[in-house]
């Protein structure tokens, strides 16, 4: 990155992308604690008897915790791609998990088919 005002707006526009995937979590947290659980009749199996909450904690450490640092990796790579070409760290940031998003499912399709 060159002196020209690339590496000024890098660090806000990675502050504005982890902003919106802040925000993508903090809706599913929402989403999920505020849905009543049906009562459970059997809690013979293992986790079965995990509320919504203690659930999604579970699920955020095993799947949630590698899927979002490879999306931050992703991003920071498309962030200084991005920030070269459009001025405003905010629009920056914005592009840069607008094209992680796609960018990533199409790999995580491409692992898939393959296993």
């Amino acid at each position: 990155m060159a002196d020209t005002g690339e590496r000024k707006r890098y660090g806000p526009s990675m502050a504005v992308a982890v902003g919106w995937y802040a925000t993508a979590i903090a809706a599913v947290v929402v989403g999920t604690t505020s849905v009543p659980s049906a009562p459970r009749q059997d809690c013979s199996a293992m986790f079965s008897c995990l509320s919504p909450m203690e659930s999604l904690a579970l699920a955020g450490l095993v799947w949630g915790g590698p899927v979002l640092i490879g999306l931050l990796l992703v991003t920071a790579v498309v962030n200084a791609l991005v920030v070269r070409h459009v001025s405003s760290a905010v629009l920056a940031g914005t592009v840069s998990v607008a094209v992680t998003a796609p960018v990533c499912a199409v790999m995580a399709a491409v692992y898939l088919g393959r296993s």
